[in-house]
C-alpha cells in the first residue's frame, strides 16, 4: 500500500494548491456554459441564478465568460442571466438535468438594452462533451409510458446493450457482453452490489439472486452506463446502474397506491417433465403497496421524503406426478425399507403413498414479504454546502414453507420435510456534503453504508436424504423384486429420486461494505480536472453448515507407507472420530445383489457427501483502495478531449485459524492389488492439523481511458465521439472465503445405518495390516473402512504477480437531434478480456473417484470410465454396468 498512500499525499496537496472546476457528479447534474455578447465576446462577471422547487443558487462568469453550477439535484430548472452595463437579462426556463449528466447552457446577451427576454424548452438533448455510452430515465415518466414491473431491476433491461444474464439470476443482468455477476449498483452513491459474489442486492449460493426489493416508488432517476467509463467509475467489467432516492422540495407531495399482479391476470406456465422428478412454478400473486410523501421543512433550506413501501409475493409450485417404484416393495415388508432397524430406510413413507412426491397432488404456496423503505433528509446549509442523509432498505422475509423450489419434491412433506423460512435483504445509508469553495473549486464527501444478510432455518433439523435407490436400479436394468411372501414379482422401474428430511446445505451470510469518497474539481484555463480517492472497507461472512445434527467422521488411520493400522489387533482398521459441525447430506444408494436383475436385495448404504469439519469462519475482510484523475480538456468550441487514470489495489483476506486432531500426508498406493497402477492418495496419521488464514494483495492496478469528442455541426444539436478504457474487476470476497479461508469437511463417507454411527467396512480388505508401531499385526490382513474424501485439507496457493481481471474496450457513435423531443444515437462497443482470475484443481475428488475407482460420484453414470485400463474402463465390481465398488 506504500505506492497508493504517496498517491494520496499527491492528491491532498493538488487539492488544496491548484486552482479548481467542475464535472459530472455521480448523484447529481451540472449546468455549464458561457455568455458572450451578439459578436462573441465574453461577459466577465455576469450573475447567473439557477431556480429549482429546492431553490436557488447562484454564480458568476470569469473572464472568458464562463461558467458553471455543480451538484444539482435532477430536476426542472429555470436559469436567469444578468450583467451590468446595459445587458438583456435573459431567462431559460423548463431546463431538465438529469441524473449524472452535463447540460450546455449558452447565453447571447444584446447590449444597450434592458429588457428581458425569457425562452422555454431550451433544454439541449445532447450532451456534445460525453464520450460515455448509456441511457437514463425519469422512472416516473418512464413507468407512464411503458409497461413495466415496478422493481428497481425491471427498469434497466430496457437500455440497449442490456440483456439477460441467463444463470446469473434475478435482476443480474448481462451488460455490453459481460456476465450478470460483473456489474456494479448504486444508489445514492451507496454500492449495493454483493460483496461475495458480485450480484445486486442478496445473493445466495442456493437461492442464487434474491434481487432487492427496491423499487421505483422512491426512486428518481436512473443512469445505465454501458461503456466509455470515466475514470470515476470502476469495479465492473460489464455496466454501472447509478439511480437515486427521490428528495423533498418546496413544494408538499405525496402518494398512496395499490398495485396488484393477480395469478389469473398472467400467461400460463408450461411445467418441466423430468423423469427424476422435479417441480415446477404454477402461479405467483403479487401485492405491492405504496406510499410517499415529501415537502419542506424550512422552505429553501430543508427538505425531507419518506416512502414504505411493503411487497408480497405468493408463488404456488407442484412436483411431478411420479409413481415410486420403491412403493410395493415397502408395502410387502421388503427388508431394505423396514424401518425398525437402523438400516432401513423410507418405509414409513413410502409403503403408505403410491407417489414419489406425494404433494404432487396439490400445489404447496411460498410466501415472501419485503418491506422496502427510504428517507432522504436534505440541507441546504448555505447557499454553497448541501447535506444529505440517506436511508434506504428492503429487509425481507419468507415464512416456514416451501421457500425452496425443491421442497415439493420431499417425501415427508407432510411433516415439514424441505421446508424452511428465510430472512433477507439489506439496510443502506449514506452522508453526503457538497461544497463550491469559489466559483473553480468544488469538493464532493460522502461516507456510505451497505449491510445485507441472509439467513434461513430449517423447519426439520435432520440430515438431507436423497434416494437414489430407484435410479440406480434403473440403470442397472432391473425388473423385479423378492416379495417376503410371493416370492419373485415383477417391478417397473423408474429413476425418479425422493428426498427426505432437513433442505440439507445451509449458507448464512453478513454482507457489508462501507465505503469513503472524497473528490475534487478545478479549472486550470480550457482544463476541467476532477481528482479524488475512494476506500472501500469490505467485510463479509458465510457460515455454512447443513441441517441435522452432529455425527462422528471416522477417519482411517494409516501408516506412513499406506497400510492400515489396527492398533488394537480387532481385525478391523481403527479411525479417528472428529465431530462435524452440524449434520450432512446423504444419499440412500444400494449395492448389486446377487442379480442385477432383482431390485432392492443388497443392503442400503448411506454416503455423506457433504459435512464440515471446525469451527465457524468469522468474517473475512478486504480493503480496496482506488485514486483516480480526469481531464476534460476544450481543446477546440467543438472538440473536447477526456483522459484519465485510474489506479486500484485491493486486498483480500481469509479469516479464521484453528487445529483440528489428525495429520494427513499424501503416499503412492495402488489402485487396487496387482494393477500395477500408482495414484498419490491422502493417508491419516494421530496428530494435529493446524489451519490459519491466507491473503494476498492485488497491487498497481493501472486503467487509463482517454476519448475524444467532436460538436459535428457546432450547433450542439450532434455530435461524434471515440473513448478507449480499461476496466477492473473488484474480485468477489467469497474468494476470501473459499480460497484464503479453511473450509475443511469431507465429500464421502460410508454408513451402515441412517443415523450415522457404523462406518461401512471391506471385509478382508486389506492382506496386510500393521500395529502402531509399524510391524505386521500377524492376523492376516483386517477389515478396512471404505476410503473418506476430504476437502479442503490444503491451503490454496497463489501465483506470484496475480493482478486484477481487467477488459480492454472501444467504444464510439454519433448522435443528433431529430426534433426538441427526440435524438437518434448509433454506437458500438468492442470488447476484450485481458486477463481473467481462474482458481485451478487438477485433482479434484469427483475426478479422481471416477477416473481411478470407478465410482459414480452422484450422478448415475461413470464420466471418466471407471478405472483406467482395467476391464476397459467399466466397474471391476459389475462389468456390466458403469457403477463400481462403492
Amino acid at each position: 500500500m506504500k505506492s497508493f498512500s504517496t498517491c494520496l499525499l499527491v492528491l491532498v496537496f493538488l487539492a488544496f494548491s491548484l486552482v479548481p472546476a467542475a464535472a459530472q457528479e455521480l448523484t447529481t447534474g451540472t449546468i455549464t456554459g458561457q455568455v458572450t455578447d451578439l459578436v462573441g465576446r465574453p461577459i466577465a462577471e455576469a450573475v447567473v441564478i439557477v431556480v429549482s422547487e429546492s431553490g436557488t443558487r447562484t454564480t458568476t462568469t470569469d473572464a472568458n465568460g464562463r461558467y458553471i453550477v455543480p451538484f444539482l439535484r435532477p430536476g426542472t430548472y429555470t436559469v436567469r442571466v444578468e450583467a451590468s452595463a446595459g445587458f438583456t437579462t435573459v431567462i431559460k426556463s423548463d431546463i431538465a438535468v438529469a441524473l449524472n449528466q452535463r447540460v450546455t447552457l449558452n447565453f447571447t446577451l444584446e447590449p444597450g438594452k434592458t429588457e428581458t427576454v425569457t425562452v422555454t424548452g431550451a433544454t439541449p438533448l445532447i450532451d456534445v462533451t460525453s464520450t460515455a455510452t448509456g441511457t437514463s430515465l425519469k422512472y416516473d415518466d418512464f413507468a407512464n409510458s411503458v409497461p413495466l414491473g415496478r422493481s428497481f431491476t425491471d427498469t434497466y433491461a430496457v437500455a440497449p446493450g442490456v440483456v439477460s444474464g441467463l444463470g446469473t439470476g434475478q435482476g443480474n443482468y448481462s451488460i455490453s457482453g459481460a456476465t450478470g455477476l460483473e456489474n456494479s449498483y448504486l444508489i445514492d452513491g451507496v454500492n449495493i452490489t454483493n460483496t461475495g459474489f458480485g450480484g445486486i442486492g442478496a445473493y445466495n449460493i442456493v437461492y442464487g439472486s434474491l434481487g432487492t426489493g427496491v423499487t421505483s416508488e422512491f426512486l428518481d432517476q436512473v443512469q445505465i452506463k454501458t461503456g466509455g467509463f470515466e475514470a470515476e467509475y470502476g469495479q465492473a467489467l460489464g455496466g454501472i446502474i447509478n439511480t437515486i432516492v427521490k428528495s423533498g422540495t418546496n413544494d408538499f407531495k405525496g402518494n398512496v397506491a395499490w398495485y396488484a399482479t393477480p395469478r389469473g391476470w398472467r400467461s400460463g406456465y408450461t411445467p418441466v417433465q423430468l423423469e427424476t422428478g422435479t417441480s415446477n412454478t404454477l402461479a405467483e400473486n403479487v401485492n405491492d403497496f405504496a406510499f410517499s410523501v415529501g415537502g419542506p421543512i424550512k422552505k429553501d433550506k430543508l427538505f425531507y421524503f419518506f416512502a414504505y413501501n411493503p411487497v408480497i409475493t405468493l408463488d404456488s409450485r407442484r412436483a411431478n406426478v411420479l409413481g415410486n417404484p420403491a412403493f410395493i416393495p415397502a408395502r410387502a415388508g421388503v427388508s431394505v425399507f423396514d424401518e425398525s432397524q437402523t438400516t432401513g430406510f423410507g418405509g414409513t413413507t413410502y409403503a403408505t403413498d403410491p407417489l414419489a412426491f406425494p404433494s404432487a397432488t396439490r400445489d404447496l404456496d411460498r410466501t415472501r414479504r419485503a418491506d422496502n423503505y427510504a428517507f432522504k433528509l436534505s440541507w441546504q446549509v448555505a447557499p454553497s454546502h448541501q447535506l444529505e442523509l440517506t436511508l434506504f432498505g428492503d429487509p425481507a422475509n419468507g415464512t416456514n414453507g416451501p421457500q425452496r423450489d425443491t421442497a415439493p419434491e420431499f417425501s415427508d412433506f407432510a411433516s415439514g420435510g424441505g421446508e424452511s423460512k428465510i430472512r433477507y435483504g439489506s439496510n443502506n445509508q449514506s452522508l453526503k456534503w457538497s461544497a463550491v469553495f469559489s466559483p473553480k473549486f468544488f469538493m464532493e464527501a460522502q461516507i456510505a453504508r451497505h449491510a445485507g444478510e441472509f439467513r434461513e432455518t430449517s423447519a426439520v433439523n435432520d440430515y438431507l436424504y436423497r434416494d437414489l435407490r430407484n435410479l440406480l436400479e434403473f440403470t442397472r436394468g432391473a425388473s423385479s423384486y423378492n416379495d417376503p411372501t410371493l416370492g419373485l414379482q415383477p417391478l417397473q422401474v423408474t429413476p425418479v429420486a425422493p428426498r427426505q428430511g432437513g433442505v440439507g446445505f445451509i449458507t448464512n451470510q453478513n454482507d457489508t461494505n462501507t465505503v469513503e469518497t472524497l473528490k475534487f474539481t478545478t479549472i486550470l484555463g480550457r482544463h476541467e480536472l476532477k481528482y479524488g480517492v475512494e476506500y472501500d472497507d469490505i467485510s463479509y461472512q458465510e457460515s455454512p453448515t447443513y441441517t441435522g445434527p452432529s455425527f462422528n467422521v471416522q477417519l482411517p488411520i494409516s501408516d506412513i507407507n499406506g497400510l492400515p493400522v489396527d492398533a488394537n489387533k480387532d481385525g478391523v482398521q481403527d479411525t479417528i472420530s472428529i465431530p462435524t459441525r452440524g449434520g450432512g447430506t446423504v444419499d440412500v444408494r444400494n449395492g448389486v445383489g446377487g442379480d442385477p436383475a432383482v431390485a432392492f436385495d443388497s443392503a442400503n448404504r448411506f454416503r455423506v457427501t457433504r459435512a464440515r469439519l471446525g469451527p465457524e469462519i468469522p468474517p473475512t475482510p478486504s480493503k480496496e483502495s482506488n485514486l483516480f484523475v480526469q481531464d476534460t480538456w476544450s481543446v477546440h468550441p467543438r472538440v473536447t478531449i477526456k483522459a484519465g487514470l485510474r489506479l486500484t489495489e485491493e486486498k483480500v483476506e481469509g479469516a479464521g485459524a484453528f487445529t483440528l486432531p489428525f495429520a494427513t500426508e499424501t503416499v503412492q498406493k495402488e489402485t487396487f492389488p496387482g494393477s500395477g497402477f500408482f495414484v498419490p492418495t491422502r493417508i491419516f496419521t494421530p496428530g494435529t492439523s493446524s489451519y490459519s488464514p491466507n491473503s494476498y494483495s492485488f497491487a498497481g492496478n493501472l486503467a487509463p481511458r482517454i476519448g475524444v469528442s467532436w460538436d459535428v455541426l457546432g450547433d450542439g444539436k450532434s455530435h461524434a465521439y471515440l473513448n478507449f478504457g480499461r476496466y477492473y474487476e473488484r474480485v468477489p470476497n467469497d474468494l476470501a472465503v473459499r480460497a484464503f479461508s479453511n473450509e475443511v469437511g469431507i465429500s464421502l463417507e460410508e454408513f451402515r445405518d441412517r443415523n450415522l454411527t457404523m462406518p461401512r467396512t471391506v471385509a478382508g480388505g486389506a492382506s496386510t495390516c500393521v500395529d502402531s508401531s509399524g510391524a505386521d499385526t500377524g492376523l492376516g490382513g483386517c477389515d478396512t473402512i471404505v476410503p473418506v474424501f476430504t476437502q479442503g485439507i490444503d491451503q490454496t496457493s497463489v501465483v506470484s504477480g496475480v493482478k486484477l481481471p481487467y477488459e480492454d474496450e472501444l467504444s464510439g457513435g454519433y448522435s443528433f437531434e431529430v426534433t426538441p423531443n427526440s435524438s437518434f444515437e448509433v454506437r458500438g462497443i468492442y470488447r476484450t478480456q485481458g486477463r481473467v482470475l481462474e482458481d485451478v484443481q487438477v485433482n479434484t475428488i469427483e475426478q479422481t473417484q471416477n477416473f481411478y475407482n470407478g465410482v459414480a460420484y452422484g450422478y448415475p453414470y461413470d464420466p471418466f470410465g471407471g478405472v483406467k485400463n482395467v476391464n476397459g474402463g467399466k466397474s471391476t465390481t459389475f462389468p456390466a454396468t458403469p457403477f463400481g465398488a462403492y
